[in-house]
């Protein structure tokens, strides 16, 4: 029941990442008046950060055992570098009968490009296990769960399965 457990916690800190980004936007508009003769639109406002939707279909899809590997890897930052953690994702995901359920809002980090979210970790016979702070990666337009989150899952349910990428410095 403990190694259950385990799973279920590393699942929840992978899923949760792809939360915080959900929350993120850029929904404020400038009250400042420009002296510029150049008017301003909200087009030209910063791009609104993910959704908590959007951030759920990534976990989604970084543990769905119908999806290819090569359509994976796009799911976490420098997934290309250990296609073997989606494998031992998906397969700890299975095992512990868990759902990640990532909860608005989604914000924005200090640092450019980053969002986090909270996750619930559902699992069959215990309450909703509600891991905060899980970190999504804006990378060209695509929003990626953080590698240490993708990581962490891992190294806490199939410790034996870890890629060598996880035990590299970031």
């Amino acid at each position: 029941m403990q190694k259950v457990s385990v799973k279920s916690l590393a699942l929840v800190a992978v899923l949760s990442a792809g939360l915080t980004l959900s929350a993120c936007g850029g929904d404020e508009e400038s009250t400042t008046e420009s002296s510029s003769a150049a008017p301003t639109s909200s087009s030209e406002a910063a791009p609104a950060g993910p959704t908590a939707a959007d951030l759920q279909a990534i976990l989604e899809r970084a543990v769905d055992p119908n999806v290819p590997t090569e359509q994976k890897v796009n799911t976490v930052v420098d997934g290309e570098q250990a296609p073997e953690l989606f494998e031992s994702m998906t397969r700890a995901s299975q095992d512990a009968k868990a759902q990640l359920e990532v909860k608005e809002p989604v914000l924005p980090s200090a640092l450019p490009g980053i969002y986090t979210a909270s996750v619930n970790l559902i699992m069959p016979d215990r309450e909703p296990q509600l891991i905060s702070g899980v970190e999504f990666v804006d990378q060209g337009g695509e929003y990626k769960l953080d590698r240490k989150w993708a990581c962490d899952l891992v190294s806490n349910v199939v410790p034996d399965q870890v890629p060598a990428m996880c035990n590299e410095a970031y």
